[in-house]
């Protein structure tokens, strides 16, 4: 069930649970307490997702710069410490700009 759904049939079924006499108020309010945690739970897995994906992304950003400066030190017929160093500083660089990026885009919310 997606959220918008859940969201109009939320209120479809309040409309409902609260015309019940006596228990109505009461039998809505737990409704509500189910409805967010449920949410909560839904927001906390999109996020944990969003994450892991953010994670292999980085990994295999990191592993592509580590493979192509290493195949860039060969045709070169560079020693192995030269393609390291720039990988590193490759790495170095990618991770700065997305720490500059990150702080932006946090400073807008």
């Amino acid at each position: 069930m997606t959220q918008t759904n859940c969201f109009y049939g939320y209120h479809v079924g309040d409309g409902i649970i609260t015309g019940i006499p006596v228990i109505g108020y009461g039998a809505q309010r737990l409704v509500d307490i189910g409805l967010n945690q449920w949410l909560a739970g839904v927001q906390a897995e999109e996020g944990s997702l969003s994450k892991e994906e953010l994670s292999r992304g980085n990994e295999a950003a990191q592993d592509n710069l580590d493979a192509y400066f290493e195949k860039w030190s060969k045709e070169r017929h560079m020693d192995s410490t030269t393609g390291d160093a720039a990988a590193r500083e490759a790495r170095q660089s990618y991770m700065g700009g997305r720490q500059i990026a990150y702080e932006a885009l946090r400073s807008r919310t």
